[in-house]
Order: structure tokens, then C-alpha cells, then sequence
């Protein structure tokens, strides 16, 4: 897993009207993971693409509220990334379009351990495009340095060994096209270079990644009564958003409320389950891609959503928020994933009504949208969206979300000290 950083450089953020106030996260999926000398496609219909130079931070094991002062213990060393990206139309909230087409997340493929790298946070990062300089920072001018990184991240979701954390981009992206060889060097990190080729080379070359772990995507305001509830008016376009692996909980497991917020509700959710390798799918032809469909809530702490169009980690990615299951039912075995009934119970009262019918998106449009920038694998999956109906719930609820045909999920909700003492 790579966790990108946004806005993590002084002088970058120095003019905005309103900085962030806490890191700026983002996911890049192992779909968008290559390495040294590999292709990097150029999008069909897109002017040009912007390489995103960073130095990397691996983690050497599983790291869970660790605190700034005990970070660098839980460094293995460093590397290159290279953040490629469409031109960003959303400076807080990177979107997954812009991030996550297949092969724009290059990796150096040697980590240069801890000791090794004097100091970190004196590294100059460059830029070249076609041997020429073309963008320069130093981490001199970060923000947020690792040790405050790693203690923000692991304060609400675990980090594994290998997890790399690519701490930031420095100002002055530029733009590249089909033809150009781009290189991100560091000082005593070596170099990493990619070659920019048209789509249909990167097609042509087999290239694809071969991702380890299941990407796990979800749909914001995919209800149009849900948008008005919370007043927006619903997407001209799916907003897609990331959920980390350790997010994930199974039936019947208890999920934390963390301690001093407000708001946290439940998100009863149809979940899409791939079913074969799926890249520029048509339409017509998506349902045949799908091998099933089971049952999710997405959890969601609103104290921490600074932005609903795109929500960050906090609210989305925390460990265990997102219980999933019971079980995945078989395609054929569901007449019409279009016409279902979803139900959200709180202490079984009735909170939340609604019918897969009345998604602004549907599975086809879903599947044709996702795979025209991204790569899906087997076991993939896409969380569709929650309908309308939402409300707090607090330590000792249980809440049932049913779905027509698919069964029930439970889920309790803890304190955030029950959560730590059965965690361990």
C-alpha cells in the first residue's frame, strides 16, 4: 500500500486561504504500481500528464499508534516514488481518476535502509524530463516531517511492513507527453526513471501490474436522496474514493467510535464483487465481469469530512470501520442487483430505507467508468453508495444492515478503550 501526501510542502501551501490543518492523505492502488524503466501511459484525449518526484518512506513493521518520538523505529529505509497524475482539479482531494490509471505510481526498487540516509529531512528532490531539470524541492521545506506523519497515519489505521509513505511533492509540477523518458532523483536515493508512451503502447506491452491485495473502491452521494439530505446536488460524475485493506471488518465484529466526535453514522451499502480481470470494459458488456455481490457499511466519522466530494483517510479508512460480509452470493443467484431493498437497523429500529434502483450511477456505468483508467483484478470490489437515512451512532449500538437476497451484516460499536484492549 502507498499513501500519497498532498500539500506537504511550506512553500506550496503559503498562499492558500485556508491551509490544511492536518495531513493531506491519499491512497495510490497497487494498480498504479510499476517500477524502474517500465512504461507509463499517456491517456487517449488528455493534453498531458504531470509527474509527481518524492522520496518514500518504507515501513519495517506493523505500526500502530505510534508516537512521533518512536517513529523512526518503524522505518526500514527509503526510496523513490513518482506520483503521476492527471492535472489536479481538486487541490484538497485528489480524485481517483486523476491518481490511479494503471502504471502511474513508478517505485524504486531498491530501499536504501534507515541508517544509510544521513538525514531525511535535508534531501533535495529533482525532477528531469529528458535529462533536463524541470522541478526541484527540498525536504527541508516539508510541513508535516516523518515522524509526525507516521504518528498522524498510525493514529487511525495500521501500517505493514513494506506499506510506503510517499511524504510529499514539491511545487512546480510540470507537463509530459507520449515520447518523454522522466527521471526523479534524490540525493543518496540513486534515480528512477519512467517512459511515457501513448496509450495504446502501454497496452501493446503487457505491462500491466500485478497487484497482491484486493483494491477496494466506494461511491460518494450515489443516491440522489442522499446528495439532497445532505445538500448537494447529485454527481455529474461517479466520485470515487479508496479504502484501505485494514478498513475492512467482517460480520458480527465490533468497530470503534473514536473518543470527542460528534457525528459518526452508518452507510448501508450494495458491494459489486469482480469476478475476472477487467480493463476498458464496454457497457453492454459489464454485468459479465461480475461474479457477485455481498453487503457493506461504510462508516463514516463526519467531524473529521472537510470535504464530502472527496473524503479523506480519517473518515473513511480507519481500522475496522467497514464491516463487510456475510457471505457473497453469487451472481445468477441475484435476479437483479437494480431492484433491491436496502434496510439499516440501530438497536433494531428501523433508521434507513432504500432500493439499488434509485443509484445516480448503475453497476454498467460503474464498471465501463472504472476500468477506462484502472485495471480491476478477481475479488476487486465497489461499494455502490448508500441511499438516504442516516443518524449518530455511540458505544454499545448494534447495527444491521440487510439487503433483499443477500442477508444480514451485524456490527456493534465500541469505545475507543474497548477497541484498545481487544486490539491488544
Amino acid at each position: 500500500m502507498v499513501i500519497g501526501v498532498a500539500l506537504n510542502f511550506a512553500s506550496e501551501i503559503s498562499g492558500l486561504t485556508d491551509p490544511p490543518k492536518t495531513p493531506v492523505l491519499f491512497l495510490k492502488p497497487e494498480n498504479t504500481e510499476t517500477g524502474h524503466l517500465s512504461p507509463v501511459p499517456h491517456p487517449e484525449g488528455v493534453p498531458a500528464i504531470q509527474p509527481g518526484p518524492s522520496v518514500a518512506v518504507v515501513i519495517a513493521r506493523r505500526a500502530r499508534r505510534v508516537d512521533r518520538s518512536e517513529a523512526f523505529d518503524y522505518v526500514k529505509g527509503y526510496t523513490l516514488f513518482n506520483d503521476f497524475s492527471l492535472k489536479e482539479t481538486s487541490t484538497f482531494r485528489p480524485p481517483v481518476r486523476t491518481k490511479c490509471f494503471d502504471a502511474f505510481g513508478p517505485i524504486g526498487s531498491v530501499v536504501v535502509s534507515r541508517d544509510a540516509l544521513k538525514n531525511p529531512h535535508d534531501v533535495t528532490v529533482r525532477c528531469r524530463v529528458n535529462g533536463e531539470v524541470r522541478q526541484e524541492g527540498t525536504t527541508r521545506d516539508l510541513v508535516w516531517k516523518i515522524p509526525e506523519l507516521v504518528e498522524s497515519i498510525t493514529s487511525f489505521m495500521t501500517l505493514e511492513e513494506d506499506d510506503t509513505i510517499a511524504i510529499g511533492v514539491p511545487p512546480g509540477r510540470v507537463d509530459v507527453v507520449a515520447g518523454d523518458v522522466v527521471t526523479v532523483e534524490a540525493d543518496g536515493l540513486g534515480s528512477l526513471t519512467s517512459h511515457v508512451v501513448t496509450e495504446r503502447e502501454y497496452r501493446d506491452s503487457g505491462a500491466f501490474p500485478s497487484p497482491r491485495q484486493r483494491t477496494f473502491l466506494a461511491l460518494g452521494l450515489n443516491y440522489a436522496d442522499h446528495a439532497s439530505e445532505l445538500e448537494f446536488q447529485a454527481p455529474e460524475e461517479p466520485l470515487l474514493f479508496l479504502k484501505a485493506p485494514g478498513s475492512v471488518t467482517a460480520d458480527t465484529q465490533v468497530s470503534c467510535r473514536p473518543d470527542g466526535v460528534e457525528m459518526m453514522h452508518f452507510e448501508g451499502e450494495l458491494v459489486v464483487v469482480i469476478g475476472k480481470t477487467a480493463s476498458r470494459v464496454k457497457r453492454a458488456e459489464a454485468m459479465d465481469y461480475v461474479s457477485g455481490y455481498t453487503i457493506a457499511n461504510d462508516y463514516a466519522v463526519r467531524d473529521y469530512l472537510e470535504n464530502y466530494y472527496r473524503p479523506n483517510l480519517r473518515v473513511k479508512s480507519r481500522d475496522g470501520l467497514t464491516p463487510l460480509g456475510p457471505r457473497i452470493v453469487e451472481k445468477d443467484d441475484v435476479a437483479d442487483p437494480h431492484a433491491l431493498e436496502i434496510r439499516t437497523y440501530v438497536n433494531r429500529e428501523l433508521r434507513q430505507q432504500g432500493n439499488t434502483r434509485d443509484m445516480v450511477f448503475d453497476i454498467p456505468f460503474l464498471l465501463e467508468y472504472v476500468t477506462s483508467f484502472m485495471t480491476l483484478r478477481p475479488s476487486d470490489m465497489i461499494s455502490t453508495g448508500t441511499p438516504k437515512g442516516f443518524s449518530n451512532v455511540v458505544p454499545g449500538d448494534e447495527v444491521v444492515v440487510e439487503i433483499d437476497g443477500l442477508g444480514r451484516l451485524s456490527n456493534r460499536i465500541v469505545s475507543e478503550n474497548e477497541w484498545r484492549s481487544l486490539d491488544g
